[in-house]
């Protein structure tokens, strides 16, 4: 019996998220028999429009035409209210099943236990706790664990893992980087969410027959963000790929400002020439904060008297007769 774990699709109906969406393709001519998403299937809460149901449906139900079972976990982008989660109408297609409330359920002869996203999760920490009491051998949620990393490098406070051992194997979604904290795996985003992400994205596979898994590496884009000083800085860079979405912040000085609107060009057409896709240009100042607070001081040149004196009478327009009176006093000092 082979599971896929999945989760934070994140999905919209943007066009600069079209590429989110290629991952569930990718996905169907995988081998397994049923998918689990593991919360946020979806990016806004709520008020989504006709169209967008109908594609998010149709892509789920692909999977159930297959034959495959399609288990959803509602996360904390899945909803406003959570007695009525959005997506909850899901459970009315067979092979199809939305969890906002905790459920064990049998898949492949194993009990598996769903606990959706809960701002309140303590309600039900102790059933979770008792998992392999009740002979449960995956605990399945979408919930923030002490210590798990952030994409942005930041360690986030949430919920202890301690005393969580008796939960049996726990999967959890809601954040975005691929990481262990304790006694909690997160599988992770199939593909980069915001720009700056760098950490690899994945779905992973579970053989439960024989208790092992695998990592699934969907192709994806990348999301980046580029900070130049000149157009040219931008103009290769192996690590780049066809498609990948750029923001482009460009640091100049202020007496650069004035190229500006030339740069903005410059930048749109090396960006088309490698078909990377922008997604913004932002113009920032460029300063010596750097410099300071990397802790060394800039070095001050030092200029004798003689030369101040005479860039401030260039600069006040003296009279010669008073510039040679000036310098035989400078001669005194």
């Amino acid at each position: 019996m082979l599971t896929v774990l999945t989760g934070d699709l994140h999905l919209t109906n943007k066009k600069e998220d079209e590429y989110r969406w290629e991952a569930l393709s990718w996905l169907r001519d995988k081998k397994f028999d049923s998918l689990i998403i593991l919360g946020d299937i979806t990016d806004k809460k709520d008020f989504h429009d006709g169209v967008f149901v109908n594609r998010v449906f149709e892509e789920l139900m692909s999977f159930v035409d297959m034959g495959r079972e399609v288990h959803i976990l509602m996360g904390n982008h899945d909803y406003s209210d959570p007695s009525c989660p959005f997506f909850r109408f899901l459970n009315h297609f067979p092979n199809c099943y939305y969890h906002s409330t905790p459920q064990i359920w049998e898949i492949g002869n194993l009990r598996w236990a769903f606990f959706p996203h809960s701002r309140d999760p303590s309600a039900y920490w102790d059933v979770l706790r008792r998992g392999k009491e009740l002979g449960v051998s995956y605990t399945l949620c979408h919930q923030v664990f002490s210590g798990a990393k952030s994409e942005s490098g930041i360690f986030l406070l949430g919920c202890s893992t301690e005393g969580l051992e008796g939960a049996g194997k726990i999967y959890s979604g809601d954040v975005h980087v691929p990481q262990v904290v304790g006694s909690v795996e997160y599988i992770g985003a199939p593909y980069p969410i915001r720009f700056g992400d760098s950490f690899e994205p994945r779905m992973v596979i579970i053989d439960s027959v024989n208790d092992t898994k695998c990592d699934l590496h969907p192709p994806h884009i990348q999301k980046l963000v580029i900070t130049v000083s000149d157009p040219e800085e931008l103009d290769y860079n192996p690590m780049w790929k066809a498609g990948d979405q750029v923001k482009v912040v460009m640091r100049l000085s202020r007496s650069s400002f004035g190229k500006w609107e030339m740069y903005r060009k410059k930048v749109r057409r090396i960006c088309e020439r490698n078909d990377l896709v922008l997604c913004g240009i932002e113009l920032k100042e460029r300063t010596r904060e750097k410099l300071i607070s990397s802790g060394k001081k800039p070095k001050s040149i030092p200029v004798s008297h003689k030369d101040q004196f005479d860039k401030y009478c260039t600069f006040a327009g003296i009279d010669d007769s008073d510039i040679s009176i000036g310098q035989q006093l400078l001669r005194t000092v």
